[in-house]
């Protein structure tokens, strides 16, 4: 949308939303990028320059004035963003947004991210401190030197900005901890599965990663003595899809035309308006003539490029997944207590009080166990599906008061090689990540750190349903010793893949998960990496790019077969499918009628099974589904094809594909316009980037929020999948919201973008400007030198009171 088109519509909303105060959002609101700001705090002059992407180039001569100066940008372009992840971390959204925000407010407040943040702060480097609270002062300064100059969304909702402080960036990288861990949930998850289906159907229905064997289910009846524990829904606390992801991947000079390492990542979260990622250059120029640089993307909230390069190195993470959460079933004891292996114990307790935008106060009494935090008493099925006398708390590494996490991000921009970079990385605590790594020597490595549970070989439940609070054996004996912890430096093949899937072989002395993500994005990215011993920036952009589907190539050739079988009809779909290259293409209606077909056949193959609980499981499935209708598959597989409602018939897998082409078929009709032929994947597929909180108000939304149609799909390179639930089943709400290629041969020909533009203001020629570039797959560079020239705006950052002001 064009500047002058934005600046009308913001006037047309100011006058209906805030009347006589119009003109100073139009005319104030955007933040200044050129001429001199005078900031208390400030302990020498800054320059940020702005290129023509609106990507902060921060030039200062200590890490005090560099990380200050970074949360003056980050207050300039994205205060709000920056504002609502600490409301989120602290559990305050209801001060904004009123009752409907409690139920995230209680659930967030009974973690206590803000608490655990608030006493991990003692336990930080002084120089870690320092960063922390210089990156604080920085957005505080810029907020409050110019009330007025608050983003529109303060002015529509009449809100008003309390400052930050430096728990409130280790209390959102909690956040990001939790996004990335929801391992309690997959617990749930069986549990559901067990009331409804046997052991050896959840086995199917949630198989083994390839290869590796599944410890059998406990008999729960045992476990809990007697207790029928059955499921609290885990989808209130929003569990990621199953084939949400990141990538990542580095090769040796033996693989590229330069003779050096080239290194990629794409991060996959949920997509927002404006995006979680901005862009920036750190450059320190000490008094010494020593210049260290830093280049990549940071994260509203939190001081440091969290991926990218400095001046000799890249890196990039993927989530590793490890089972680091433990749900306990504890067995109460009164109003106050509770059993432990060892006799009674009692319950620490603390009162929040929440304070609700237009109703009164409300006190949550949150309860926490010798494990951590009774999370039932927040999650509103917990009282129907409990047995009585019983809670559901929850251990996690993530709420552990010692958790040093912040630590290591900033201390990236001074690593110069593979031992510094581990020796950083030590005191990193959570989520476990993936991290590859290459050097300008033309080494390449990888390590995965954080702290890792090992959990006793008495412990029956192998981390796969709560384990009863009550009984010995089933508490955690250590963490994984960081020098046992995944690692490769200089592999013989010359490059190192991940993407989500197992990263571990079957000699590794240790446990992280069941739940490794599908191995066919690794797969399909490792195909493609080793067709050719000259890749190039060019070659790997393409890679990131791909969209060829793996689940059509899992599924659709034995659809089509046993749809033949049926004598399915819709002949000509079927034709256009079977010549179709499976590339999942937004311009083409192949991909759409895949999709349809694909969705309605899991619906057609387990609704039945799991009835009234169906919604909650309804995704791609693709194994599972891949194994029910292999050509070989044996009576229990093809079981599932059988309807159990109809117990006077015996429906085949060729029944059900053929009744799922034509509901797919139906559906689409109902939906779209016209000729199956002149559809496209693009119709339904569209990229959606929500914006908190105006993508629910219906007035607003169009004007914050960024969509547009896109291809890919689930488990495709570039992941874009769709829900399957809902009215817009094939939406995609999670992707690449950054993509970064490193080029070691020359640094400075690394290639960036994000999903969105660098502004979270509306009215911002760079609210949008990169969104075009992401979806069309192109990039942009970012020079680790200072720009010049007519696109190049430089803003000075002075100390209040400077004489030379």
């Amino acid at each position: 949308m064009k500047l002058f088109v934005r600046l009308t519509l913001a006037a047309l909303l100011v006058v209906a939303a805030l009347a006589g105060t119009a003109v100073y959002v139009i005319r104030d609101s955007l933040p200044p990028h050129e001429g001199t700001l005078d900031l208390d705090g400030l302990e020498g002059e800054v320059t940020v320059t702005r290129d023509r992407w609106g990507v902060p180039h921060i030039e200062a001569g200590s890490l005090h004035d560099l990380y200050f100066a970074l949360g003056v940008v980050h207050a300039q372009d994205r205060l709000w963003q920056v504002d609502v992840h600490r409301r989120i971390a602290s559990g305050r959204l209801a001060e904004l947004f009123g009752p409907a925000a409690l139920p995230t407010d209680k659930f967030l407040r009974t973690l206590g991210f803000r608490h655990r943040a608030e006493a991990a702060l003692g336990g930080l480097s002084a120089q870690t401190r320092a960063v922390l609270d210089a990156y604080a002062a920085g957005v505080n300064a810029y907020a409050d030197q110019a009330p007025h100059l608050l983003p529109p969304e303060y002015q529509i909702l009449r809100a008003d900005y309390d400052p930050i402080d430096a728990a409130d960036t280790l209390a959102w990288l909690k956040v990001m901890s939790l996004d990335l861990s929801r391992n309690y949930g997959l617990e749930l998850d069986r549990l559901a599965l067990l009331g409804r289906l046997s052991p050896e159907q959840v086995a199917a229905f949630l198989p083994a990663y390839p290869g590796d064997d599944r410890p059998p289910l406990p008999d729960l009846a045992a476990l809990y003595d007697g207790a029928s524990l059955a499921r609290l829904d885990s989808s209130e606390t929003a569990p990621p899809p199953p084939d949400a992801g990141s990538n990542n991947w580095v090769v040796d000079g033996s693989r590229t035309a330069s003779g050096k390492p080239i290194l990629a990542n794409d991060p996959h979260l949920g997509l927002n308006t404006p995006s979680l990622w901005y862009l920036a250059h750190l450059r320190l120029t000490r008094a010494d003539g020593t210049v260290k640089n830093g280049v990549g993307v940071t994260m509203p909230g939190v001081p440091a490029i969290i991926l990218g390069r400095n001046d000799r190195l890249a890196w990039g993470f993927t989530n590793t997944g490890p089972d680091t959460q433990d749900l306990y079933l504890e067995k109460l004891l009164g109003d106050d207590g509770y059993a432990a292996p060892d006799g009674p114990a009692t319950f620490s307790v603390r009162e929040e009080i929440i304070a609700v935008d237009g109703a009164e106060p409300v006190s949550l009494r949150v309860r926490e166990t010798r494990h951590g935090p009774v999370i039932s008493d927040v999650l509103p099925s917990a009282a129907e599906t409990l047995p009585e006398g019983h809670v559901l708390s929850l251990r996690w590494t993530a709420l552990a008061d010692d958790d040093s996490s912040g630590e290591s991000a900033h201390r990236m921009l001074e690593v110069t090689n593979f031992d510094d970079f581990r020796r950083v990385m030590a005191d990193y605590v959570t989520p476990q990540q993936n991290i590859v790594y290459a050097d300008v020597d033309g080494n390449i490595g990888y390590y995965a750190p954080a702290r890792v549970p090992v959990r006793p070989d008495t412990d029956t439940t192998h981390g796969m349903v709560p384990k009863p609070g009550w009984k010995p054996g089933f508490d955690w004996s250590g963490t994984i010793p960081y020098d046992e912890l995944p690692r490769v430096y200089n592999p013989q093949d010359g490059m190192i893949v991940t993407a989500n899937s197992k990263v571990v072989g079957p000699d590794y002395p240790h446990h992280l998960t069941w739940r490794w993500a599908e191995p066919f994005r690794t797969d399909r990215i490792t195909d493609l990496l080793t067709r050719r011993r000259d890749h190039t920036l060019d070659s790997m952009a393409a890679i990131q790019l791909d969209h060829h589907s793996p689940v059509a190539d899992a599924l659709l050739g034995r659809m089509l077969t046993l749809a033949t079988e049926a004598d399915a009809g819709h002949d000509d779909v079927r034709t256009v499918l079977t010549a179709w290259d499976h590339e999942m293409d937004a311009r083409r209606p192949a991909p759409l009628l895949f999709a349809a077909w694909h969705r309605a056949l899991a619906r057609a193959v387990y609704a039945d099974e799991l009835g009234d609980r169906f919604d909650e499981f309804f995704s791609h499935k693709t194994r599972f589904l891949a194994t029910v209708l292999a050509e070989d598959a044996g009576a229990e597989a093809r079981a599932w094809c059988d309807d159990v409602t109809t117990p006077d018939a015996t429906e085949s897998c060729a029944e059900r594909v053929a009744l799922a082409l034509d509901d797919a078929m139906t559906t689409l009709n109902a939906r779209l316009d016209g000729d199956w032929r002149g559809w496209a994947w693009g119709d339904v597929h569209r990229v959606i980037q929500e914006h908190r909180p105006f993508s629910n108000v219906a007035p607003l939304k169009d004007w914050f929020e960024l969509s547009a149609p896109i291809g890919g799909g689930s488990y495709t390179v570039n992941v874009a999948s769709g829900t399957f639930r809902g009215p817009e089943p094939h939406a995609n709400r999670a992707g690449a919201g950054y993509r970064g290629l490193f080029d070691l041969a020359m640094l400075d020909r690394s290639r960036y973008v994000i999903a969105t533009g660098q502004s979270g203001h509306f009215l911002s020629p760079h609210y949008d400007d990169l969104f075009e570039l992401w979806r069309d797959g192109r990039y942009i560079q970012i020079p680790a030198r200072i720009p010049e020239g007519p696109d190049a705006k430089r803003l000075v950052l002075s100390p209040a009171g400077d004489p030379a002001d």
